[in-house]
C-alpha cells in the first residue's frame, strides 16, 4: 500500500508534483560515467582503474556508482544492475533515457490537449490499477517480468515485451537505495553479495540442467509503518541479515537470519526474487520466488517456546550445507554433486511456513539423502564433512498437531531415545564418528556402520548385534558399567505388537529412524517428554510372539523388570543373569531358527537371578526371527515389561490357597 511521508496530502498533489519532475526532467541523472574505466579494468583484469574514476568522480555521482560495482582486486557488479548498468545488450541507462523522453512529450500533450492519459496512468501504476499505457524496448526485462518477450504470441513468433515509462523511471530513481554501507563496499573482503544490500548469492540447484541458470537473488524488504527518506537510505545502507555474526549471502542463510528475528528497523517480511537467465545466456530476468514473513509478535515476546529451537535447527543446518560439496564449474560445464541444493530450498520452505510440519520433515528428509550420499561416495568423504546434531527441543515440530503422531513415528521414537548417550543411534545409522561434540564422516567408513540396503527386519538385527559388541566392548575394563537403557519415549506394548505382526510401513518406518537420528539425544527437555505419548489403552492381548519379546528384550538392557504389585526386580544386576555374551548367544540361536533352545536359555538367566519361570512342553517357533530381534530396540514402559514378564513366572501356592497354572 502507498504511503507518502513528509510530502504531498493528497493523492493529487502527488500526481501533480511528480508531473512537474517528468515535465522538467528533475529525476536523478542516470549516468554511467565509469564505462570507459569499467572496460579498461575488464581488459587488465583489475578494479584498479574503477578505483581511480571513484577517486576523482564527483560526490553527487558516486552514490549510483556505488550501487552498480565495487572496485577491489577486480571490478565486484551489482548482480541486480548487470555489469556495471547493463545486461547483454540491455543497457539500463538507455532505456532510462527513452522512458524519461517519452514522459516529457506525453506531459506537454497533456498540457496542451487535456487529455490527461499520462496523469491517468501515473494514478493507475500507484494505486496497483490496470496499466495500458506501455513502451517497448526500455531495457527493463531484467527487472520487470512483463517486459520480457513473449513468443509464440499473435502472428509472430515473439512480440516485445511492454512496461510502464512511469515504472521505469521510478525504478531508476529507487537504484541509489542498492548502495551499500561504506564499511561493506570497502572491507579487505569485499564482495558482490556482501556488499549490496539485500542482495545473495543464487540458490544451490537442486537438477543438474538448473546449475549456473541464477546469477543471484533480491530479498526485497517489507515494512508495515511509512519511512521517510532518510530511514529507507539507512535501511538499504545497513541491508545486513546476519547469522552466528557472520553476514547472510545464502537464501539459506538470508531465510534463516529472518527467522532468528537477525533482521530490525520495522521490517515484517521478504518478497524473494531470483535473478536467472531464461531466454538469453547474456542477460537475467527475474522471477518471483514467494513471500517470507518474519515471525509474529507473540513470537517474539516468547522466544523461549518457539524462535530458538527452530533457529537452533537451521543454523546447525545451516553449518552443515557450508560444509558439503559445492556444485562447481569446470570450464564450460558444470559438475553438478546436488547435496546443497535440495537442503536449501527446504530451509526456505520451512522459514516461510515455521508451523508447518509437513515441510519440517521435508527439511530432515533433505538432509538425510545429502548425508547418504556423503557416506556411499568415497571423494565426499575425503572431505571429511561434519555436522551438529539438532536440538531435541524441536521435535515437537515435526508433529504439530497431530497427537498422538503415526505408529511408525512412536516405534522410531522408542528405539532413537533409547541408545546410551555414549553410543546414539547416528553411529549406526550413518557412517560418523563423534568428536569435539560433531559428528564427521572420516575417510574411511567405520565398523560400526552397519546400516544398509535390504529389508528393514534384517537391517535393524543388524544394528541390534553391532550394538552387543560394542556393549561388551565397553565393558571389557572391569572398571566401567554399562548403563541402563533409556526410557526417554517408551512405546506401549501396542506398537511393538503391530510390528511384530507386520502391520507397520517398514519404508515410512525407516524414514522416521533416519529422521531422528539427527537430534541430540544426550538429554530431552521437559517439554519435549509428553510428544508422541497418546491415550493409555492397558496392555494388548499376549499373544505367543510378544511373549517371546516379554522374555528377551529385558535380556537386553539393564532396566528393571518389576511384576505388577512387586517392588522386586526379578533381573538383580548383581546377578550376572544380563551380559553382552548371553545377548549375543540369544541373537545367534534366534537367527540360526533354534527358538526352543533360545527360550530354555533365557530362562536359566532368569534362573541365575532366582526367578524361576514355567517350562512348557510345547514346542516354540518364530516365523520371522529378523523381525522378533529388531523388536528389542523398541523401549517399552517398566509397567508393561512387568505385565509381560507375568506371564512367565511359575505360579507360587501360597498357604491355604491353590495354585493354578
Amino acid at each position: 500500500m502507498l504511503h507518502v511521508v513528509g510530502g504531498p496530502g493528497s493523492l493529487d498533489t502527488l500526481l501533480n508534483q511528480l508531473f512537474e519532475v517528468a515535465a522538467k526532467k528533475q529525476w536523478t541523472p542516470y549516468k554511467r560515467g565509469w564505462v570507459e574505466k569499467q572496460k579498461e579494468s575488464t581488459k587488465y583484469k583489475s578494479g584498479a582503474p574503477l578505483a581511480e574514476w571513484q577517486a576523482h568522480a564527483c560526490e553527487k555521482h558516486l552514490e549510483l556508482f556505488a550501487a552498480h560495482v565495487v572496485p577491489r582486486d577486480r571490478a565486484h557488479f551489482n548482480p541486480l544492475l548487470g555489469s556495471g548498468g547493463n545486461a547483454g545488450k540491455r543497457a539500463f541507462s538507455d532505456g532510462w533515457k527513452k522512458a524519461v523522453k517519452a514522459l516529457v512529450d506525453e506531459v506537454k500533450e497533456d498540457a496542451d490537449k487535456s487529455s490527461g492519459r499520462a496523469r491517468q496512468e501515473l494514478r493507475s501504476l500507484l494505486m496497483g490499477e490496470t496499466v495500458s499505457w506501455l513502451l517497448e524496448k526500455l531495457n527493463a526485462a531484467s527487472w520487470f517480468s512483463d517486459a520480457n518477450k513473449l513468443y509464440n504470441s499473435g502472428q509472430q513468433p515473439y512480440r516485445e515485451g511492454l512496461v510502464s515509462p512511469w515504472a521505469m523511471a521510478l525504478a531508476c530513481e529507487g537504484l541509489p537505495f542498492f548502495a551499500g554501507a561504506a564499511s561493506r563496499r570497502l572491507g579487505t573482503r569485499a564482495r558482490a553479495v556482501g556488499a549490496f544490500p539485500f542482495v545473495t548469492q543464487a540458490a544451490a540447484p537442486s537438477t543438474a540442467g538448473d546449475a549456473g541458470r541464477d546469477n543471484a537473488e533480491v530479498w526485497a524488504p517489507v515494512w508495515d509503518r511509512p519511512m521517510t527518506l532518510p530511514e529507507v537510505r539507512a535501511l538499504f545502507a545497513r541491508g545486513r541479515a546476519e547469522v552466528r555474526g557472520r553476514g547472510a549471502v545464502t537464501p539459506a542463510a538470508f531465510a534463516t537470519a529472518i527467522v532468528k528475528r537477525g533482521v530490525d528497523a520495522g521490517i515484517i517480511g521478504f518478497l524473494r526474487y531470483s535473478l536467472g537467465r531464461t531466454t538469453s545466456a547474456n542477460t537475467f530476468e527475474p522471477r518471483f520466488e514467494g513471500h517470507l514473513v518474519l515471525p509474529t509478535t507473540e513470537v517474539q515476546n516468547h522466544p523461549a517456546e518457539a524462535a530458538p529451537p527452530l533457529a537452533n535447527t537451521l543454523e546447525r543446518i545451516l553449518g552443515l550445507i557450508d560444509r558439503l560439496p559445492r556444485d562447481e564449474k569446470k570450464g564450460q560445464r558444470w559438475r553438478f554433486a546436488g547435496l546443497r541444493g535440495p537442503i536449501e530450498r527446504a530451509v526456505i520452505q520451512l522459514a516461510a511456513s515455521p508451523s508447518d510440519p509437513e515441510a519440517a520433515r521435508g527439511l530432515l528428509d533433505a538432509v538425510v539423502s545429502a548425508l547418504d550420499k556423503v557416506d556411499r561416495n568415497q571423494g565426499y568423504r575425503a572431505r571429511q564433512v561434519s555436522w551438529e546434531p539438532l536440538p531435541v527441543a524441536w521435535l515437537p515440530a515435526l508433529f504439530g498437531s497431530e497427537s498422538p503422531p503415526p505408529l511408525e513415528a512412536r516405534l522410531a521414537l522408542a528405539a532413537v531415545s533409547g541408545f546410551p548417550a555414549s553410543r546414539p543411534f547416528a553411529l549406526y545409522r550413518f557412517g560418523v564418528a563423534w568428536k569435539y561434540g560433531r559428528y564427521v564422516h572420516p575417510k574411511q567408513a567405520p565398523l560400526r556402520w552397519v546400516w544398509g540396503a535390504g529389508e528393514l527386519p534384517r537391517v535393524l538385527a543388524n544394528v541390534l548385534t553391532q550394538w552387543a559388541l560394542d556393549w561388551e566392548e565397553a565393558t571389557k575394563d572391569s572398571s566401567r558399567q554399562e548403563p541402563p537403557a533409556r526410557l526417554l519415549l517408551p512405546a506401549s506394548c501396542q506398537y511393538v505388537d503391530a510390528w511384530l505382526a507386520g502391520q507397520v510401513d517398514e519404508v515410512f518406518l525407516e524414514r522416521w529412524l533416519s529422521r531422528l537420528a539427527l537430534f541430540d539425544w544426550r538429554w530431552l527437555p521437559q517439554s519435549v517428554a509428553p510428544t508422541g505419548r497418546g491415550p493409555d489403552r492397558g496392555i494388548v492381548p499376549i499373544g505367543g510372539t510378544l511373549a517371546m519379546f516379554g522374555l528377551f528384550q529385558p535380556l537386553f538392557d539393564l532396566q528393571p523388570v518389576r511384576p505388577p504389585g512387586s517392588d522386586d526386580n526379578v533381573l538383580d544386576p548383581e546377578s550376572g543373569a544380563r551380559t553382552p555374551v548371553a545377548a549375543r548367544r540369544l541373537i545367534a540361536l534366534l537367527r540360526t531358527g533354534q527358538a526352543d533352545v533360545a527360550v530354555t536359555f533365557a530362562i536359566s538367566r532368569y534362573a541365575m537371578a532366582r526367578t524361576f519361570l514355567v517350562r512348557t512342553a510345547a514346542p516354540w517357533f518364530v516365523e520371522d526371527p529378523e523381525r522378533l530381534l529388531a523388536s528389542f530396540l523398541f523401549k517399552i514402559p517398566v509397567r508393561e515389561r512387568g505385565l509381560l514378564i507375568h506371564r512367565w513366572l511359575r505360579p507360587q501356592k501360597e498357604k491355604g490357597k491353590i495354585a493354578y497354572a
